[in-house]
């Protein structure tokens, strides 16, 4: 009788450290990992078994439900947090959320690598391996740590001064920004129905710019200048987009052809860097105001919500990119840009007029047309770029440029 290849092992969590078997369409899930239980196979390679059908159809739902709850409270929390004052009547510092944001981040990155290490070495034996001994890797990626921090401290002062509404709008620019970089940097070339998918994804855009109120708050003139709140807050919206359009594309010109690192480490190769930038920026920019009154000074559950939600989906995003299309994921961001509006009504008294109804509309339209699902783009040809088709990745993609792609994409979210 033949041996069955499973005897000897035993099931434990799935994490990424497959994420370069992505699977297309979400039917077909991503392998189960499976650990040695015997002492003579510790520290070999791990083997997989396949999820079932079944079980990845619910774990692809699951995910994106998740999905919409976090992109939906994420941003509607950030703008209660920056609304209501603490105890002290202070707000939080920007620049201590970022940090902590990215404290959580990492934490979270090692307990994973720990636990998934922890018959091999644990999660020193990865640091060391992929980390400290990919030193050109991890110094290519302090500038796109450098710009990710950037960005996160942009979005919060965007939404501070911008609707929640308004803002879930306008973030869908970074689709524009990633399509125009990685044409820049790496000669992607752009199919018709996508092209005409960003011109109207930037009409849309400014359709509901032109119309967007500043927020209810009163915000001090300290910190928006002569501009006013909405300017300030839209500017700073499209530079967060810039930003993490450059990155993202940046990693992936740069990382082309490493060594497969996991999604894992890439985060804390990323977040680390970040830490020390941010700590840096405090000690610049927020010094007096720390010794005065404490890193913690302004702290609300609003905000502590805003850093547990901001760090909790950038791993999502990992196990969207697993089990769930690149239509699915598409919609389940138009869910959420609907239901923020919605809740804004009710939670800030926001007005939908009709420019920002044509503008919105204008922009969800325009996500499903450049992944191919729009009146102009279905049925296109999937012979598209591999960053842009809605197909899984060809087989001549080199997977580590899958992993760096969606390493950006997830710093994003």
């Amino acid at each position: 009788m033949a041996r069955d290849i499973t005897e000897g092992y035993k099931e434990i969590p799935l994490t990424d450290r497959h994420a370069d078997e992505v699977e297309s369409g979400g039917s077909r899930g991503s392998p189960e990992i499976l650990e040695p239980t015997n002492n003579e196979n510790k520290g070999k390679p791990t083997q997989a078994a396949p999820l079932s059908p079944r079980t990845a159809h619910k774990v692809k739902y699951v995910a994106l439900f998740t999905l919409v709850f976090q992109n939906t409270t994420l941003i509607l929390m950030m703008k209660m947090a920056s609304q209501t004052k603490a105890g002290d009547g202070r707000n939080a510092l920007t620049t201590t959320a970022v940090v902590m944001v990215e404290t959580f981040k990492v934490t979270a990155c090692l307990l994973e690598m720990q636990w998934r290490r922890r018959s091999s070495g644990g999660a020193y034996t990865e640091i060391k391996d992929e980390i400290f001994g990919k030193p050109r890797e991890s110094m290519l990626l302090l500038l796109p740590s450098f710009l990710y921090l950037l960005q996160n401290n942009l979005l919060f002062v965007a939404v501070a001064n911008l609707e929640a509404a308004v803002y879930q709008v306008t973030a869908q620019l970074k689709i524009l920004t990633t399509a125009g970089f990685s044409v820049l940097l790496l000669g992607r070339q752009l199919q018709p129905y996508q092209l005409f998918a960003l011109l109207v994804l930037t009409a849309g855009c400014v359709v509901v710019s032109t119309d967007a109120p500043a927020p209810s708050a009163k915000l001090e003139k300290a910190a928006t200048g002569d501009w006013g709140p909405a300017t300030v807050g839209l500017v700073c919206a499209l530079l967060a987009q810039c930003t993490s359009g450059f990155a993202g594309v940046f990693c992936e010109k740069m990382l082309k052809g490493g060594g497969g690192a996991s999604m894992v480490v890439r985060n804390i190769q990323l977040g680390v860097p970040a830490l020390v930038f941010g700590l840096a920026g405090i000690m610049l920019k927020d010094y007096e105001s720390i010794t005065q009154y404490g890193f913690f000074q302004g702290y609300t559950n609003f905000t502590w919500a805003v850093i547990v939600l901001h760090s909790f989906g950038g791993l999502l995003v990992t196990v969207i990119m697993k089990y769930a299309d690149n239509i699915a994921k598409t919609f389940a961001i138009a869910v959420s840009l609907v239901l923020s509006s919605f809740l804004s009504v009710y939670l800030f008294n926001f007005t939908i007029t009709s420019l920002f109804f044509l503008g919105g509309s204008m922009v969800i339209y325009s996500t499903f047309a450049f992944s191919g699902y729009g009146v102009f783009g279905l049925g296109q040809s999937t012979s598209a770029s591999p960053t842009f088709q809605r197909k899984a990745a060809p087989e001549n993609m080199d997977m580590e440029e899958i992993k760096i792609s969606e390493a950006g994409q997830e710093r994003t979210e």
